[in-house]
């Protein structure tokens, strides 16, 4: 009767760590996932950030459990936010509102919770972003049907219906960024079928972005499917993934110059061709400020031009400040400063925080890679595929998104975090060898 009470209580745990898993997915991916636009994203991502918060509350007592098990990687997030908070207070305080470095707290530290507690339930994270990209796949091919190429004309038309070409015409990053999402996450079934199928859909999701111009998430799926491949190798052949990461890096960094300074030259672009390459080689040449390259140029130059600020940075919130659109604001509340930012996060650390923050912030961001690869072999493919999930999201961090509104890159962080608190809590409570015991 006793063991019977037991597990059905462990059966209630599991339902419930789905339940919040899914809830927590939801609020994590609300203001990206377009429909929920069309319907009010802030009212869906409200709703279920609250359910998500109650859900939780009821087994708090597991979460702090298993945040005994990476005390390391909290107290370097204390440390961190700790200079977040006093970068604000010395540098900013003057020029930026307090609801920004709060809304940076409280969100932060939410979906850090948010996707810590998700760990318990990796196949509920997983199947959210499936059933989200299955969405995208079924409005995009209705519109197909219906209309034709939706990059017709060299710009991307209103596949989801939402009227404003001020807002659709943006919709390149957001569409590949859940189609990969979705596409990771279906690595990570257990039901083989479904790994078959996202195996043979993944070259025609990677061409189908590549067709849209969707870059950043482009290159980010890309470099997850290759940190699968050098997690499998590390394995057994670590030696040559320690020579092989630098080579590749090296090869990288020759190629994107190579690329550069022939794009540069190059005269024979079409004037509307969508594709990721002929946009991107029209952004090399266009010299107006909007864009991308010229932002990272602008923001690098003024990095370099004041050494003096080079330590601790300008401020947090500060760039839109300098660069004349004004104050930032949070997430619900963004102002017009909040749609100005370096687009690259470790930049904007940088820029704003100076190398004290950046290199905090590099230790956070690469603890869950780093933390995962002693551990593969231990991880199932679902876990593997959660911290693909990390490195994809982490990457598109390199291309777009401003830190304050980062809080889907908090979610993934804290889901690696915690399926390693996971993994270090099974191998403490592994028994220990016989033949070691009586030592």
């Amino acid at each position: 009767m006793i063991q019977q009470s037991k597990l059905q209580t462990k059966l209630q745990a599991r339902r419930l760590a789905k339940w919040i898993a899914i809830a927590v997915t939801i609020a994590a991916i609300a203001k990206a996932f377009v429909p929920f636009f069309l319907i009010g994203s802030t009212g869906i991502f409200v709703a279920f950030a609250a359910i998500g918060c109650a859900l939780i509350a009821m087994t708090w007592r597991q979460t702090f459990e298993a945040a005994d098990r990476v005390t390391d990687i909290m107290i370097m997030l204390g440390l961190f936010y700790g200079a977040i908070i006093l970068s604000f207070l010395l540098n900013s305080f003057q020029s930026v509102p307090v609801t920004y470095i709060l809304g940076i707290m409280i969100f932060h530290f939410m979906f850090v919770i948010f996707g810590f507690t998700a760990a318990r339930a990796v196949g509920g994270v997983l199947w959210t972003l499936v059933v989200a990209g299955a969405v995208y796949l079924i409005v995009i091919a209705q519109h197909v049907i219906r209309f034709g190429d939706p990059m017709r004309d060299g710009f991307i038309h209103d596949v989801f219906g939402v009227g404003e070409s001020a807002i659709y015409l943006t919709f390149h990053q957001n569409i590949g960024f859940v189609l990969g999402l979705a596409a990771l996450a279906a690595f990570g079934s257990s039901c083989r079928t479904m790994r078959i199928f996202a195996f043979g859909a993944l070259l025609s999701v990677l061409v189908f972005m590549f067709h849209i111009a969707s870059r950043g998430a482009l290159v980010a799926l890309m470099c997850s499917l290759l940190f699968l491949a050098v997690a499998a190798s590390w394995v057994r052949l670590r030696k040559y993934v320690l020579f092989g990461a630098p080579a590749a890096v090296i090869v990288v960094a020759i190629a994107s110059t190579w690329f550069y300074q022939r794009a540069l030259g190059d005269k024979d672009i079409a004037p509307n061709a969508g594709d990721a390459m002929s946009r991107t080689i029209r952004e090399i040449q266009d010299p107006r400020p909007g864009f991308r390259i010229q932002i990272w140029q602008r923001t690098a130059q003024r990095i370099v031009v004041e050494p003096d600020r080079l330590l601790f940075g300008r401020g947090v919130g500060m760039f839109p400040v300098n660069d004349g659109f004004g104050a930032p604001d949070w997430l619900l509340r963004k102002a017009e400063g909040s749609k100005h930012y370096p687009h690259n996060l470790y930049l904007e650390i940088l820029y704003e925080t100076g190398i004290v923050g950046l290199l905090l912030f590099g230790i956070i961001t690469l603890y869950p890679i780093g933390a995962s690869l002693n551990r593969w072999k231990a991880f199932s493919s679902a876990e593997r595929s959660a911290i693909a999930l990390y490195v994809f999201d982490l990457v598109c961090s390199l291309f777009s998104g401003a830190f304050a509104y980062s809080y889907d890159l908090q979610f993934f962080f804290g889901l690696s975090v915690g399926i390693i608190a996971v993994k270090r809590a099974c191998e403490m409570a592994a028994p220990i060898p016989s033949h070691l015991g009586d030592t």
